[in-house]
């Protein structure tokens, strides 16, 4: 497995897809950072900043389940990580962060309107709303 990419809000430990998920997780106004998370699978020993679990699935099975029911997370300590992980099982394998950057308001837009999510595409039928 190579590297991968998961988003999160930075003050929250659950990871996302992508950065529009991120924010229809519920953005408020203390937590406006998004942040894009590079993963290495397995790592060996190596001193890594924070630890994430994770899917080991296609990202289309994985975008079928409720952010908050995924079960990935992001830990500080390697043990807390590793404990989770073997905790969870297969198909659960534990990452290390390798680095990590704030994902922009223009790299948020641009990938919606690659991606759009359902609050996109509810809005974009509610234009058509006749019943006014």
């Amino acid at each position: 497995m190579e590297t991968m990419r998961r988003y999160r809000i930075r003050t929250r430990p659950f990871l996302c897809i992508d950065p529009v998920e991120a924010v229809e997780t519920g953005v408020t106004v203390g937590e406006e950072t998004i942040e894009e998370l590079l993963l290495i699978p397995n790592p060996g020993l190596g001193i890594y900043t924070m630890y994430a679990v994770v899917m080991d699935q296609p990202e289309n099975e994985i975008r079928n389940i409720p952010v908050m029911k995924r079960g990935e997370i992001v830990f500080e300590k390697r043990s807390e990580a590793s404990h989770y992980a073997k905790k969870r099982g297969d198909p659960y394998v534990l990452c290390g962060v390798k680095s990590t950057r704030v994902v922009n308001q223009d790299e948020i837009e641009q990938f919606r309107s690659i991606h759009p999510g359902e609050d996109d595409i509810l809005k974009k039928l509610k234009m058509f709303d006749t019943r006014k």
